[in-house]
């Protein structure tokens, strides 16, 4: 109590989680400058007569080596709770590994940080190779081709009107005006529908990109575009077929054809479809889930994907459907079933205590006895184990070490109890000595070997190690990642189909109405309604070059995934140690 420390903690009433200002050091106390200081090693040492009291950067008085014996005692107390069944051994997620925790944390992060990375690749290379496709499709959707022409007859088509420029047609100004899209998240609804006004023209440039009729050398419209009342404006005319300005009723019919509403409308049912399929993906797609060592940003990332509404449950049969899919696919783990076989009176599950017939029992997994000689009066039944009380005492005296053992002998028979304190968190293990875990073992086995197909079956592996832990980073969920958004944007492209169908088609019009454009030879824009040459030879081949274009895209998308796959597995192994532990 006479330290200088340990006295300006009481006289100046500084708190107790408040460093001091300054370390200082005499020859009667040490204090520690912060909480990262090295502890000198004279005091770690068992034979040192050490009569300098330490104190830590709070003032603090400590002691190393009694904070050692003080581990060691919960360690005991820990085997000796675990070892009487009062708590369960829980190995901990960072045991076995090298390195400190920060050390650890730092490369979780450089692990996140190539994922990122090859994320990035990946979606650009992605988009490189499957834009063009959908280029295509969307000019399918668009224009009637004669039905005569087979799908490699228009890609020739198409190349030939546009060049390479069909590779990247349109991907800069939807790009950013997706971009733009999405800061809107946190907002209000009319910040949220100026916003959408405002990147009319850049979805608007885009879909005249793809389609072909505006050159895609230009990759943003023209400023004068983005101003509503000027003559270049893609908001005038407002309807091609209905005057606003004449009747309330016209009106109506002319927001009902306008293809600003119609495009705002697409938009806004393609995020609520995103949203309804984002959690029945991941949700069943399999992916690295028991992490060795949680990441720091997990909690960020939980709540960025709950502000930005894919934390919402999927509807059942939306969910039951993909699940099923992926399950058939093999990217999906089969659902256990929650219902059991009922069988006979032999049943395990139902046992007789007292006279009363107890069912839906859950056995535990004990160490059973045989008893030496069975009952003479009346057949073994299968359902009840008999066990004498002289077996148990025969099997709790030779447990038991004879007195004549030396000292080495009882300490290997002694339990151990283990208490471990991590984050607020205390584990407490007890482990017993090999001799009565053997015995215990043996006598289960006599017993299995004797009853036959009674015999209750041994633990599996799995459940007596728990579930094996997993490197959940960006660079390990990658794959998985990947997956699921090949899924999504299938799943969302086939259910936004019509919608985008009758979208460009309006956008199309509209813009030849303005400009009184050719569109070419061999294709012709449709109106939105059904024409009269109607036949189902047009619609059967039409939905074919969809297929196509999607199943064409499908399979690329899965070479590059696997490509994706075989690097990261090379850089985890050879950069993280994957594999390794």
């Amino acid at each position: 109590m006479g330290r200088q420390a340990y006295l300006d903690k009481i006289a100046f009433g500084r708190s107790a989680f408040e460093p001091t200002q300054s370390a200082s050091v005499s020859s009667e106390y040490i204090q520690l400058e912060s909480s990262q200081s090295e502890i000198p090693a004279r005091y770690h040492e068992a034979s040192a007569h050490n009569y300098i009291q330490l104190y830590d950067e709070r003032g603090n008085p400590i002691n190393p080596r009694s904070q050692q014996y003080g581990r060691k005692l919960r360690s005991a107390q820990n085997d000796v709770l675990a070892s009487v069944g009062v708590v369960e051994r829980r190995r901990s997620s960072s045991h076995g590994l090298p390195g400190s925790s920060e050390e650890r944390f730092e490369l979780l992060e450089a692990e996140d940080t190539v994922g990122n990375g090859v994320a990035l690749v990946t979606t650009l290379t992605e988009n490189l190779c499957t834009w063009w496709i959908g280029t295509i499709g969307d000019r399918i959707l668009t224009f009637r081709y004669h039905h005569a022409l087979s799908f490699g007859q228009i890609v020739a088509f198409e190349y030939a009107q546009s060049g390479t420029s069909v590779i990247y047609a349109g991907f800069a100004s939807r790009m950013l005006a997706t971009m733009n899209i999405q800061t809107i998240i946190y907002s209000t609804v009319f910040l949220y529908l100026g916003l959408e006004g405002l990147c009319y023209p850049f979805f608007y440039h885009a879909t005249l990109q793809r389609i072909g009729l505006v050159p895609a050398r230009a990759l943003l419209p023209r400023w004068s575009s983005l101003n509503p009342f000027s003559s270049s404006s893609p908001l005038r005319p407002f309807s091609l077929y209905y005057n606003a300005s004449d009747s309330a009723m016209d009106c109506i019919k002319a927001a009902l054809t306008s293809p600003v509403v119609i495009l705002c409308v697409g938009l806004s049912l393609e995020r609520w479809v995103y949203a309804c399929v984002y959690e029945a993906v991941e949700s069943s797609i399999l992916r690295p889930d028991n992490p060795d060592i949680s990441s720091r940003d997990v909690n960020g990332r939980s709540r960025a994907l709950t502000a930005l509404g894919m934390r919402r449950e999927s509807p059942a049969l939306v969910r039951n459907s993909i699940h099923k899919v992926l399950e058939l696919l093999g990217w999906a783990s089969p659902r256990t079933s929650q219902c059991t076989e009922r069988s006979g009176p032999n049943d395990a599950q139902a046992i007789d205590v007292g006279g009363t017939r107890v069912t839906n029992a859950v056995p535990l997994n004990l160490p059973v006895v045989q008893m030496e000689t069975p009952p003479a009066t009346e057949p073994p039944d299968t359902d009840v184990i008999t066990i004498p009380i002289d077996a148990i005492e025969d099997l709790m005296r030779s447990t038991t070490p004879p007195g004549s053992t030396t000292g080495l002998d009882q300490d290997e028979n002694d339990p151990r109890i283990r208490i471990t304190s991590r984050e607020g968190i205390v584990e407490m293990e007890v482990r017993l000595p090999s001799r009565i875990l053997s015995t215990h073992t043996d006598v289960a086995e006599a017993i299995g070997s004797q009853r036959g197909h009674g015999a209750v079956e041994p633990l599996n592996q799995d459940h007596l190690s728990g579930n094996p832990y997993h490197r959940v980073t960006r660079l390990s969920c990658e794959p998985a990642q990947m997956i699921g958004a090949i899924m999504r944007a299938q799943i969302v492209g086939l259910a936004m189909l019509p919608v985008r169908m009758v979208t460009m088609r309006m956008i199309a019009l509209h813009y030849l109405a303005g400009e009184g454009r050719y569109t070419g030879p061999h294709r012709a824009v449709s109106t939105v309604g059904f024409p009269g040459s109607f036949s189902w030879q047009e619609v059967g081949v039409q939905l074919s070059r969809v297929a196509l274009c999607g199943a064409l895209e499908v399979t690329i998308d899965l070479g590059l995934w696997g490509l994706q796959y075989l690097a990261i597995t090379k850089f985890g192994q050879s950069l993280f140690g994957w594999g390794s532990l």
